[in-house]
């Protein structure tokens, strides 16, 4: 519908053609009053009002329109406000119940989320939204809580210990450097969901399956994918973490009211502040549709999140707002991002609040972007064709990179090498996973040139965050080279995009103790038994190990000892206790 592109105007139109035709009707009213409070006109809403009511003088409908609308635009304390309303006008309203249950959810109540709902589908057993929702809640029932600090995580029983191990750790870091980057501490604890299963996670957010979102912010309330939910190297587990708090800050520090595309755009950014890699990087489809005309004016941006064009215009919508952000804390500072958040929590809109930050029009400041896009990517732009509308991205940055893989890939490798290189001087940041970075490291590592191959895969590895086949050979060719930090780095890099491959921890684990990382070698060495291993007295004489190797002898005993409670004739246990006896002051137990 034209509301939900957040396309007002043409709401608007709709609404007074129909009341032109049939003036006691409810739905114009309703929508008239949703457009007026989206743009925050006061007069419109009570103009809106008075129509309904005239109509019936408990318009229960009118409100629910409202509450849906506020919580489209992420106003969700809102949205329960004038949902409740509509309930008061008619207890009966399906529609408002079920507003009031979802706005209860995304505020964290979740016992009387379910409670709203579930009125409201003994009203209507037969409501889709309704019946999916509440199935999820059951499913989410068996989840396992952990508070962790700042934070509740909501993660499937088998899955716990592991990812609580990484995202609680990773979000504490994220909460402390976004509240001093924003100025803005959001209430404690935030929940956090993980769902195992997509279709889960997409009710969560929609109420029906489907969604091709990986994670949501409700604002102290977030929910996103488990790493099992979608196949390896779909996504950054992390940086989707990273992503959705970052919501909550901007959300908070604009009273809810920032457009999407400006907290979109700050999201990725600060993934990309986050982790060297991690956010989204520039390719070639993006940079030929910003050629071709295909990306919006920032002045126009917001359409993109809303009323895509053609499939990959959201995609490259996230991408073009997340540029916005990185011209403006480069020409600006931090300071700006924060005074434009202000901006709109005052209620200022988007031209109001580029005026009074920047002092300038949307105009010129989309001029400005063009200039600043055309100088920062001037380079590959030279070597990329314009995109059009169902064709294939071309130019010469594409022929070379296929014309080098094809020599790669009948062992021209000398003749590779020349092409790839040169497809790679006309487009240096490029981080495809198949890319001339990857062709050329193979071309080395097959010529035993290690280093270089290792420097070619690191123009992979710290720009693509879901490149899981680069990271792995880099780890392997650092070690090669007895660089076990490095390949430590490296396979950390592997374990927010996939945590589950037991060897991978195991292996981590082995390379940070022999780069004197013993804290990175005990959590890797937890992390193999939070996976159940099948030898779990191995494991676990194997993270004892490692305890004692960064000195913590008292936490190594007490872990072996169990070990040996459990296998008394474990003969390597009996004499890594023995050994830790020894290293105990006096030689004494205790």
């Amino acid at each position: 519908s034209h509301l939900e592109a957040e396309a007002y105007d043409s709401a608007r139109v709709a609404a007074d053609r129909t009341l032109r035709a049939d003036s006691s009707s409810m739905a114009a009213w309703a929508i008239l009053g949703a457009v007026a409070w989206s743009t925050a006109d006061s007069a419109g809403i009570r103009a809106a009002q008075r129509g309904a009511e005239s109509v019936n003088p408990r318009p229960a409908e009118f409100y629910a329109e409202l509450a849906d609308a506020a919580g489209r635009n992420r106003r969700y304390a809102e949205a329960l406000i004038l949902a409740r309303k509509a309930v008061e006008c008619d207890s009966t309203s399906v529609r408002a119940l079920g507003i009031i249950g979802t706005n209860q959810l995304r505020l964290g109540d979740i016992a009387g989320g379910r409670a709203s709902l579930e009125r409201a589908f003994a009203l209507d057993p037969y409501n889709i939204w309704h019946k999916n929702t509440l199935d999820m809640l059951d499913e989410l029932d068996k989840a396992t809580t952990v508070d962790r600090g700042r934070f509740r995580f909501v993660v499937p029983a088998a899955e716990a210990d592991l990812l609580v191990m990484y995202l609680g750790p990773l979000l504490e870091q994220a909460y402390d450097t976004l509240s001093k980057r924003y100025d803005y501490r959001p209430p404690t604890p935030i929940r956090i969901e993980v769902f195992r299963r997509h279709a889960d996670f997409s009710v969560r957010t929609v109420g029906l399956a489907g969604l091709g979102a990986l994670g949501v912010s409700f604002g102290s309330t977030l929910a996103m994918d488990a790493p099992s939910a979608r196949d390896r190297g779909a996504f950054n587990f992390g940086s989707t973490a990273w992503h959705e708090l970052a919501h909550t800050f901007t959300l908070g520090r604009s009273n809810s009211r920032v457009p999407r595309w400006v907290s979109e755009g700050l999201s990725v950014f600060e993934e990309r502040r986050g982790r060297q890699g991690w956010g989204a990087d520039v390719t070639v489809e993006f940079l030929a549709a910003y050629k071709g005309g295909l990306i919006r004016k920032v002045s126009e941006l917001n359409n993109g999140f809303v009323r895509a064009r053609y499939p990959g215009e959201l995609q490259n919508s996230y991408y073009a707002a997340s540029l916005v952000c990185e011209m403006i804390f480069a020409e600006r500072g931090a300071t700006a991002l924060t005074a434009l958040l202000t901006a709109y929590g005052d209620g200022l809109d988007t031209p109001a609040a580029f005026q009074r930050v920047f002092g300038t029009s949307m105009d010129a400041f989309d001029k400005r972007f063009d200039a600043w896009m055309r100088a920062r990517f001037a380079l590959p732009m030279r070597s990329i064709a314009n995109a059009e509308e169902h064709k294939p991205v071309t130019g010469s940055f594409v022929n070379a990179t296929v014309e080098g893989t094809e020599l790669y890939q009948t062992k021209k490798l000398d003749s590779a090498r020349v092409v790839l290189e040169r497809a790679q001087a006309m487009f240096p940041e490029y981080s495809g996973a198949k890319g001339p970075a990857w062709y050329l490291a193979n071309v080395q590592r097959e010529r035993g040139n290690t280093r270089a191959a290792v420097e070619q895969l690191s123009r992979i590895t710290l720009r693509n965050e879901t490149a899981w086949d680069a990271n792995q050979l880099e780890a392997e060719l650092r070690g090669q080279l007895n660089d076990f930090a490095g390949a430590a780095a490296a396979m950390e890099r592997m374990l927010w995009i996939s945590p589950y491959e037991q060897a991978l921890h195991t292996a981590m684990a082995d390379a940070a103790a022999r780069a004197g990382d013993h804290a990175r070698a005990i959590r890797e060495r937890r992390a193999v038994i939070a996976l159940n291993p099948a030898d779990r007295l191995e494991a676990r004489y194997q993270l004892a190990r490692a305890l004692a190797a960064s000195g913590d002898i008292a936490g190594a005993r007490k872990e072996i000892l169990g070990v040996l409670e459990l296998a008394p004739g474990f003969e390597k246990a009996q004499a890594l206790l023995l050994e830790l006896r020894g290293r105990l002051p006096g030689g004494t137990t205790r």
